[in-house]
């Protein structure tokens, strides 16, 4: 027992004194496997999970400070006792495939004895996406079974020659085709986006406002934009440009 808690006390000791040292590459702390690959997955499934087995091969405890994914995707628990010689911990790494369609490649960074050492590991896959409900990416029901992320196109107080843009995300929730007009009023050929738009049925997609401002302005400004679906006026859009702050 004496010379468990001297060994212990050497690794605290020894965390205390290197913490503020350039951490270095532990090659005693080893993985059972470097990369987990989940293969395919589908995003509806939801998450998934792994865990990894280290086994401490060096002479003294290991203590796992904390554990990072540097992405909010993924989360990992830990063992926090300190890890005797010999001995085994595991870190359980989770991803979460909502709304992250495709390859991802996530790497897992083990911070040891209060950051003097460190491994690392990775998760890897391909996540097969799902139709989301519309009202999660396209919130404002415009009419006609147009769907859009915007209803309001707020420019910030831009000064002459300086530029802004927004990426418009619209959705056709019907089993027809739909052609998309849009009229200013008053007209501003500033202001660049798509005269009309199609979709095909089912069909989601997205087009860029953009604006470069010719001139300071120095008092806000609005327009309307109608919208057409298949020629009936539905819901229409606002722009709105703010003067700078002084």
């Amino acid at each position: 027992m004496m010379k468990l808690l001297l060994m212990v006390l050497a690794t605290v000791w020894s965390t205390m004194t290197w913490a503020q040292a350039e951490p270095t590459y532990s090659t005693t702390f080893k993985y059972d496997k470097r990369v987990h690959d989940f293969g395919t997955i589908l995003e509806k499934n939801g998450k998934v999970s792994h865990v990894f087995t280290f086994t401490n091969t060096s002479a003294l405890p290991v203590v796992i400070s904390d554990v990072n994914a540097w992405c909010g995707c993924t989360t990992a628990e830990f063992t926090k006792t300190p890890v005797l010689p010999g001995k085994k911990a595991e870190v359980k790494v989770t991803y979460n495939p909502f709304s992250r369609p495709g390859k991802f490649s996530k790497e897992i960074v083990l911070n040891l004895n209060g950051g003097r050492n460190y491994t690392r590991v990775w998760v890897k896959g391909n996540v097969v996406p799902y139709r989301h409900s519309v009202t999660e990416d396209y919130p404002y029901a415009f009419g006609s079974g147009l769907y859009m992320g915007y209803k309001v196109y707020a420019f910030p107080g831009l000064r002459a020659g300086e530029s802004y843009q927004i990426e418009q995300r619209l959705s056709n929730e019907t089993d027809k085709p739909m052609t998309i007009t849009f009229e200013r009023v008053p007209n501003n050929t500033v202001l660049k986006m798509p005269a009309s738009i199609k979709l095909k049925p089912r069909e989601r997609t997205t087009f860029k406002v953009s604006y470069r401002a010719p001139r300071t302005h120095t008092r806000a400004r609005t327009i309307t934009i109608k919208v057409r679906v298949n020629g009936k006026e539905v819901m229409p859009l606002r722009v709105d440009w703010y003067a700078p702050s002084r």
